[in-house]
């Protein structure tokens, strides 16, 4: 059997990504939780909660959300995180840097803070460019396959030998 290549793997994604039953702007809005979901810190909860939310809205692409939650996995999510201090750390003008002469009390609520302002942030300008990527990935995708089929069915009616 023939290996398919990265192009060929990646078209068909693309082709199951636009389910016919979907809209654009669903399959996108269904990345963008997604990548939301996966990109807020819920430690092993993210998945369950894209789950609920695929129950709760019937509309939703469930292809879209649950590769939007896989791909960004922990190998991707932690120089999110770490962008995610740094500019929490810069919005509440605080020192990115350890003391040691604070308690654990006071570190752990100060970088609290500072992750969790600067991922709610990050999370959601990448959840609203990933929302515009993917809507116009599958548009084009739709155009392109729409554009393949009405010339398919021209050189079908074209063709004499065909009929």
């Amino acid at each position: 059997m023939r290996k398919r290549s990265f192009a060929e793997k990646f078209q068909s994604f693309i082709s199951r990504l636009s389910q016919p039953d979907s809209t654009c702007p669903e399959i996108a809005l269904s990345f963008s939780l997604g990548t939301l979901i996966a990109i807020l810190p819920t430690p092993g909860f993210g998945i369950f909660v894209g789950l609920s939310l695929l129950l709760f809205f019937k509309s939703l692409n469930k292809i879209a959300m649950v590769l939007a939650i896989s791909i960004w996995n922990p190998f991707l999510q932690i120089p999110v995180y770490f962008a995610s201090y740094r500019l929490g750390c810069t919005l509440l003008g605080q020192a990115a840097t350890f003391q040691a002469d604070q308690s654990w009390i006071v570190l752990l609520t100060e970088c609290t803070q500072a992750f969790i302002l600067g991922n709610c942030i990050l999370g959601i300008t990448i959840s609203f460019a990933s929302y515009f990527l993917i809507l116009r990935i599958t548009q084009t995708h739709r155009r392109k396959k729409a554009i393949s089929e009405l010339l398919t069915a021209y050189q079908l009616v074209d063709n004499p030998k065909s009929v």
